[in-house]
């Protein structure tokens, strides 16, 4: 484990004490663009999650905006013709009814 003062080197504020690192050679430079590599990492998903964040909002709003009310109207329009097809349904039987009747002999 690295001595303590190593951490207390990768502030998180921003601020590096780039002499702790120098003393430690090869190994101190490793750890010092180890921290760097993380930082600049960590902000880019950090960007990236933010992007997509407002990027999943965006998709929310036009949900909201578009796709609900077609979806309403759609399903309005699937009512309407449903009822339009039990009345055509209704007709033709009693149709069917009539003309069965009118073959039977008339009336009762």
């Amino acid at each position: 484990m690295p001595p303590p003062h190593l951490f207390l080197a990768a502030d998180p504020t921003g601020a590096v004490d780039l002499s702790v690192f120098a003393q430690y050679g090869v190994l101190g430079i490793l750890t010092l663009m180890l921290i760097f590599f993380a930082r600049g990492a960590y902000q880019r998903e950090r960007d990236r999650a933010d992007r997509l964040e407002t990027e999943v909002q965006r998709l929310h709003e036009l949900i909201l905006d578009k796709v609900i009310p077609a979806l309403q109207s759609a399903s309005q329009a699937a009512e309407d013709s449903t009822a339009l097809l039990q009345a055509m349904q209704r007709e033709r039987e009693l149709v069917q009814l009539i003309k069965r009747r009118d073959m039977e002999g008339g009336l009762p």
